[in-house]
């Protein structure tokens, strides 16, 4: 059975208790995070192998993250612990309409000095998928990691997967972000991004955009659109548009994660691979509108991983 392989920070999210600025926030609840742990947990819960690849601190926070994804069934056993880091933490708290303000604590966080010695282990099939983010390519230790781990996955043809999640305030400036975003993006096959994101990534608005997306290797392009849904684009042209589903919702976190771990858990549970990923009987259509429902089904609690659903609780809730 293929498998998806994670790889990124790792962290606690504080989030508020009751809807208050942050500033002005007294309680905390803490809760396990990192989107590519919230993408890797989802596509757990929908009854696929994952794996998450990262570093924590040899503290009780790191302690209590890998608990965490223990107890999802999550791989754990390629997480390490490093004395001489810390474990990234994140302070949230929300609006009335379930939105988010974010204060961070991972100047020296460990997920993002882990090395390749770290991983190499790691033994990757035909037909697995390694996903990964920008927050975790801050240094060029972890740069040059994730590097590694990609030619490994692409020469076992696996296939690979990218959501730039922007947080512009973990970046010293915006440019650096950018440049970081595109010198990845055309090393991924499938791409997962915000309609908020996408003119800043690409310089360029509306149809333009969208086409500028693939560059190099990228076959799938994933455009996520909030409460209005998402779309998938294909390389060939073809696309598949989800207009989104109407829940009450509480809390927005996560929900882009949980569309792309149902995407991604999709693509493993019909057997497609990096050479099939534009074949006519893929039902992109079929995907693209189940994402919708698990990343809606997300918001409709609070917190990420403890929000999520399996499929059986997914279709019973969202209609």
């Amino acid at each position: 059975m293929s498998k998806l392989y994670s790889i990124g920070e790792l962290l606690i999210d504080f989030q508020s208790v009751g809807v208050a600025p942050l500033k002005d926030t007294e309680q905390f609840v803490k809760k396990a995070g990192g989107a590519p742990a919230n993408v890797c947990v989802q596509a757990q819960k929908l009854g696929q192998k994952t794996v998450y690849l990262t570093k924590v601190g040899a503290d009780a926070f790191g302690e209590f993250l890998i608990e965490s994804l223990k107890n999802e069934d999550v791989d754990v056993s390629f997480i390490s612990k490093a004395k001489e880091y810390e474990t990234s933490l994140a302070f949230v708290s929300f609006t009335a309409d379930g939105e988010r303000e974010f204060s961070f604590f991972r100047k020296k966080a460990a997920d993002l000095y882990f090395t390749e010695q770290d991983f190499e282990k790691v033994m990757f099939e035909r037909g697995d998928i390694l996903e990964f983010g920008s927050v975790a390519l801050q240094t060029e230790v972890a740069k040059n990691t994730h590097k590694s781990l990609i030619n490994r996955a692409k020469e076992k043809e696996a296939t690979i997967c990218f959501d730039p999640n922007l947080r512009f305030n973990l970046w010293d400036n915006k440019e650096e972000l950018r440049n970081v975003v595109n010198e990845f993006l055309p090393l991924a096959d499938v791409v997962k991004v915000g309609d908020e994101e996408i003119d800043f990534i690409t310089g360029k608005t509306g149809e333009d955009s969208i086409k500028e997306m693939f560059r190099g290797n990228v076959k799938v392009l994933l455009l996520t659109k909030g409460k209005e849904g998402a779309t998938i684009y294909l390389k060939d042209g073809r696309s598949y548009s989800c207009p989104g589903y109407k829940v009450k919702v509480v809390d927005t976190t996560g929900a882009g994660d949980s569309f792309f771990g149902a995407t991604l858990a999709q693509l493993l549970e019909q057997n497609v691979n990096v050479h099939t990923l534009l074949n006519e009987e893929i039902n992109y259509q079929e995907i693209v509108n189940f994402s919708c429902k698990v990343g809606a089904y997300t918001t409709m609690g609070y917190g990420a991983i403890s929000a999520m659903g399996t499929k059986e609780i997914i279709e019973k809730v969202v209609k």
